[in-house]
């Protein structure tokens, strides 16, 4: 209410009272920062089942064989086998080799967990819904592991493959049988899908679509690239089993999406990720 000239109360509209005055920003509530020893813990946690998991399928050798071989006869019957050739270019080449061992072995555990640790402190706001589409997604791929365990083409010696990383073992630290950790803890029959593009893929994505600079955005793109390359240039994974990971990180996200729609209720998430993306300095 305010008064006139003439000293009579006049009701104004609402819009005009509910207008900030010229000058002023309107505060928002941004979500704090989720505390990183509780993150490490989750993720902890999430990797001790997943390896849990991963690694107690039991005695499936028979059945692995059998569906690495289906799925690679299944692309040749459709033309897809791009596996093939990769492998024998890649093998022919010592320096290729080489390098393509390299990235299989390290990257995969040092990218994916530098991209979540630059999410949790460069988009503390984005920080939920996008790592909660990465965990979603590795519980999906533990569901491939246990009911379709596969072996991947480097097992398939009859049919041309070369374990690259076999070949390259005695210069890296992963064993003769050509997997990138120990023996006693990784399972040579978790190809399908390929949760090492699905986890290049979200990689990709988060420093394409987050990423400030042009040249971080560049590495977005050319490492899962890079990756689907690699893992069938080494005689690691099918194609299918590629395209497989990205169903997978698909199906991820599209859940996260639908919990965060219309279970989870999280009204200032909007608009803290506009304050996120506008309050930060200029940065990777």
């Amino acid at each position: 209410m305010t008064a006139s000239p003439s000293g009579v109360l006049v009701e104004q509209p609402p819009s005009a009272v509910a207008t900030p005055r010229p000058g002023t920003v309107p505060t928002t509530r941004v979500p704090s920062r989720p505390r990183w020893w509780v993150e490490v813990a989750l993720i902890g946690l999430l990797y001790g089942v997943y390896s849990l998991v991963r690694n107690s399928v039991g005695d499936v050798v028979g059945r692995a064989y059998r569906n690495g071989r289906e799925i690679l006869a299944l692309e040749d019957t459709w033309g897809l086998a791009v596996e093939r050739g990769l492998n024998e270019w890649v093998h022919g080449i010592d320096v290729l080799s080489a390098a393509v061992a390299l990235h299989y072995a390290t990257l995969h555990f040092l990218v994916t967990p530098a991209v979540l640790a630059w999410l949790f402190f460069r988009r503390p706001a984005r920080y939920r819904m996008v790592s909660g589409i990465l965990m979603l997604t590795t519980a999906l791929a533990l569901i491939g592991f246990y009911w379709l365990p596969t072996a991947p083409p480097r097992l398939l010696r009859d049919e041309g493959f070369v374990d690259v990383m076999s070949q390259t073992s005695t210069w890296g630290w992963w064993p003769e049988s050509g997997t990138p950790g120990s023996d006693a803890i990784s399972n040579q029959f978790a190809a399908m899908p390929s949760l090492h593009c699905a986890w290049a893929v979200w990689c990709g994505l988060v420093l394409l679509f987050l990423a400030r600079r042009t040249w971080v955005r560049v590495v977005g793109v050319a490492y899962p690239l890079s990756t689907f390359f690699v893992v069938m240039g080494s005689g690691n994974h099918y194609l299918l089993d590629v395209l497989a990971g990205l169903v997978v990180l698909a199906a991820g996200a599209a859940a996260v999406l639908v919990i965060r729609s219309t279970v989870v209720r999280w009204p200032e998430q909007r608009t803290a990720a506009r304050a996120d993306d506008g309050a930060l300095p200029v940065a990777a």
